[in-house]
């Protein structure tokens, strides 16, 4: 059977953290969405390729995060940051 990634999840009172892989060799950190607002993910990047994923109350976020892992796609950085495109559109 295929390694799965590793990933956790924890609720802290309001908020709900989840992470997802391990950032190793990473070139670029992608944020999408404000931390002000409690409701963010950050993309680590290696060539492109999601390698870990951290999200703050962003579900959404998390488990496309989760697939890419898994996939080793290519995303775009510039619209991963940008949060008018929807998630499954990056």
């Amino acid at each position: 059977p295929k390694p799965e990634t590793p990933w956790f999840w924890s609720d802290q009172y309001d908020v709900k953290l989840q992470i997802g892989g391990m950032p190793f060799d990473v070139d670029q950190v992608v944020l999408r969405g404000d931390p002000a607002t409690r409701k963010f993910a950050l993309f680590h990047l290696s060539e492109g390729r999601v390698q870990a994923v951290e999200a703050i109350n962003s579900p959404q976020e998390f488990m496309m995060g989760r697939q890419w892992l898994a996939s080793r796609r290519e995303v775009d950085p510039g619209r991963l940051a940008d949060t008018f495109v929807p998630i499954k559109e990056v």
